[in-house]
């Protein structure tokens, strides 16, 4: 299949330089695969330990890029880590890691339909990868009653104060201002502890290789996201985040670059009004 892709890759490289190298938009007809060796981010990947691929959950080519990253570097002594699996669906995983259950019926097994997720066609192809490259694949969220449970929990070793409040204003904003007082605190601990079982899976998942995570760009950020937990029980030196962002996100941002090792932009996702539908949910 060829590809005819238009996008604009921009790298930073905290390691080596104070300033950013920004390739400008290239046509490519050998799509990703192509793209991703020209931007020199697969040499990149292969001095990491610990990979993280952001996301915007609901943007098909933003999981096209993560496929296409795993098909070109997984190997068998790699692990993946999913934000989109349980714990209780990790027993389902390795009987498909084991050739127990077949790819088509995966979904269903899962429960994929229920799981609020996007559509499987966007991570099916993420598992696959994995499995083709005889990768470990492990879960990195909880079960919902957890989540319940993880709600009103005072976290132990939380962020410090300003770390804290840009993350419950990220919460609010995220939830189109619409979210009662109240629940921030809340959200914002699930947020916490979910970054902190990503940390922990990805120290699992590495084994004798490498450990890549799959999950939305807020579990990724490296100063206050799941690579800030991971850092405490390893070196940053080891860790690199990819951000996959759309086109508005970067335009209108002054600190991607804080956030994440390198960014790559797409275009947007169009005809979605999230907050309409928030405040349908909240009868406002």
């Amino acid at each position: 299949m060829t590809w005819n892709i238009s996008f604009l890759f921009i790298l930073l490289s905290l390691a080596l330089s104070a300033c950013t190298a920004t390739h400008e938009a290239v046509e490519t007809r050998n799509g990703y695969s192509l793209a991703l060796q020209e931007s020199g981010l697969i040499k990149r990947l292969g001095q990491a330990s610990f990979i993280f691929l952001g996301e915007k959950h609901d943007n098909e080519e933003h999981h096209l890029v993560q496929a296409a990253i795993l098909q070109q570097t997984l190997t068998s002594n790699d692990g993946v880590v999913f934000e989109m699996l349980n714990r209780d669906q990790q027993p389902v995983v390795d009987q498909f890691l084991k050739g127990d259950i077949s790819y088509a019926s995966l979904p269903h097994k899962l429960k994929w339909a229920k799981s609020g997720w996007p559509d499987w066609t966007y991570y099916g192809p993420l598992f696959k990868a994995a499995k083709d490259a005889r990768a470990r694949i492990l879960y990195g969220s909880f079960p919902q009653r957890d989540l319940k449970d993880n709600m009103n929990a005072t976290p132990d070793d939380t962020l410090p104060r300003h770390l804290l409040d840009s993350l419950h204003t990220q919460i609010r904003q995220s939830h189109c201002d619409l979210l009662p007082k109240h629940m921030i605190a809340p959200m914002s601990n699930i947020q916490i502890a979910k970054d902190k079982l990503l940390a922990k899976q990805l120290l699992q998942a590495k084994g004798q290789g490498r450990a890549f995570l799959i999950a939305g760009n807020g579990h990724v950020r490296k100063d206050r996201g799941a690579p800030y937990f991971l850092a405490r029980q390893t070196s940053l030196k080891n860790i690199f985040v990819l951000g996959i962002v759309e086109d508005q996100e970067y335009l209108g941002s002054n600190d991607l670059f804080n956030r994440f090792d390198s960014v790559w932009t797409t275009a947007s996702v169009t005809g979605k009004d999230y907050c309409s539908d928030l405040r349908k949910k909240f009868g406002k």
